[in-house]
């Protein structure tokens, strides 16, 4: 065990060991501030700030759980800048958001949009799994009644499983997995 001597201005000499030191500077490292990069809101209530980590899994619980009614909706949303959990404002935290993949329904039959914002200019697109459509949507999800209820393809119909992927690949990449096709609605 190596030894270091220390003198204070108005003490004798101390001895601390260095592994004393590597203990207190993991102790500081694992102090070091979670980086947010998104913010996840439940049914429009509940807000969640997440970072660097997350797995399918953590996005697979809550969507398993929607029931089209009291739990109706997650909302994965792009954080202005990645920032410290502490520098989180209340005006960040409740600020609707440029960039967000929203779904919608309960988790047997749910829909997916994506909302970006291109110079200036915002872009929502319900995600379906082709573009090839006849006539008019003729699909709608569980939504609560004060909710208008969303008419979609039968492409455009997700399960919580397959939600969760799609969540995982926006909070990776910003966007949806490849082979899934965006149909712009406004």
């Amino acid at each position: 065990m190596s030894v270091e001597l220390s003198t204070a201005a108005s003490s004798a000499p101390t001895v601390r060991t260095v592994r004393s030191q590597q203990a207190q500077s993991a102790t500081v490292d694992a102090a070091d501030p979670i980086i947010t990069t998104h913010r996840v809101t439940y049914s429009d209530r509940l807000k969640l700030f997440i970072g660097a980590g997350e797995t399918i899994d953590n996005f697979l619980r809550p969507l398993r759980r929607l029931d089209g009614h009291h739990r109706y909706s997650v909302q994965l949303t792009c954080l202005p800048a990645p920032m410290r959990s502490a520098d989180i404002s209340p005006a960040v935290s409740s600020a609707p958001g440029q960039n967000y993949l929203r779904c919608t329904g309960s988790a047997d039959a749910l829909f997916i949009e994506l909302r970006t914002v291109v110079d200036g200019i915002a872009h929502l697109s319900t995600v379906g799994r082709t573009v090839d459509h006849d006539g008019e949507p003729g699909i709608s999800v569980p939504v609560p009644e004060s909710m208008p209820a969303p008419w979609i393809y039968p492409d455009e119909v997700f399960t919580a499983e397959d939600a969760a992927e799609v969540f995982a690949g926006y909070f990776h990449t910003g966007t949806v997995p490849p082979g899934l096709a965006l149909r712009e609605t406004v």
